[in-house]
């Protein structure tokens, strides 16, 4: 016991201290970095024939692609048209108003399967029947579309927005289906 005092000093102590603190550190900041959902926002709106059964009208679709390796749950979009107004000193204010979405929440995505090449379980779309171009065309009108995702083995939130700011992101055609980020004309 006594050589075990004999060794106990300050700077072993604030040695120690020191070593976790920088451990802990990296632990939490590893955690945050690679356990949070990562999800991308494809940066185009498909055109296209509404996909469901006994609706023939025009709808508009935004895809999502999960690109943790982790599935992620409790998946929320919204989505907004917003336009921009500049107030008094030069201060900017955003006024939103809500595009009804046909599906807003999803309960659970699988995660990213980097070598399958025929994989696509982990990219989803959300549609809406609102006219997007009509609403877009007076020019300061945007659109914002918003993901919240929890992630399934850390049940860490991530936010993702994407803001579509002219009418040239809405093209004709669907989704190629899978991990791609193109349009396919019909």
């Amino acid at each position: 016991m006594e050589s075990l005092l004999s060794e106990f000093t300050v700077s072993t102590l604030l040695f120690n201290i020191i070593c976790s603190f920088f451990a802990s550190f990296f632990f939490i900041f590893t955690l945050l970095i690679f356990f949070k959902p990562k999800f991308e926002i494809v940066p185009l709106i498909a055109k296209n024939n509404s996909p469901f059964d006994n609706i023939d009208q025009i709808c508009y679709s935004f895809k999502i692609i999960n690109k943790s390796l982790f599935g992620a749950y409790n998946i929320e979009a919204r989505t907004n048209y917003y336009y921009i107004i500049q107030g008094e000193n030069g201060i900017i204010n955003k006024i939103f108003s809500r595009i009804e979405l046909k599906t807003d929440t999803i309960n659970y995505i699988p995660g990213y399967i980097p070598f399958k090449k025929n994989y696509g379980h982990n990219c989803i779309q959300f549609f809406t029947y609102e006219d997007l171009p009509e609403k877009m065309k007076y020019s300061p009108t945007h659109i914002q579309f918003q993901i919240t995702a929890r992630h399934s083995l850390t049940g860490l939130n991530n936010i993702f927005t994407h803001e579509f700011v002219n009418k040239a992101a809405i093209r004709e055609g669907k989704f190629k289906e899978g991990n791609f980020k193109e349009i396919l004309q019909c």
